[in-house]
């Protein structure tokens, strides 16, 4: 298992098309300059996880900056990042 710490965030890259609650197709390429993410864990200090009011849950595709690092675990790609790195929500 790995856990984030503090107010740090672990993200998922996410390459796929998207079609949101509104019917809109969203395509991210893999050359496409936008990072998108999923949440795959929180850390307890998050000021925007729903725990602790906010709205960041498990799950959410999120656009994040280029500032993060990179980990390999158990044969997968995690994107590790403080949550001021977050810049948007995908519904």
């Amino acid at each position: 298992m790995i856990k984030p710490i503090f107010d740090n965030v672990i993200l998922k890259k996410f390459e796929e098309e998207e079609k949101t609650q509104n019917g809109i197709i969203v395509s991210f390429q893999k050359n496409s300059q936008v990072n998108i993410g999923e949440v795959f864990a929180i850390g307890e200090a998050s000021v925007l996880s729903v725990e602790n009011g906010g709205e960041l849950k498990i799950g959410d595709k999120v656009i994040f900056s280029d500032n993060f690092k990179e980990v390999d675990y158990k044969n997968e790609k995690y994107y590790v990042l403080n949550e001021e790195e977050l810049l948007a929500i995908i519904e």
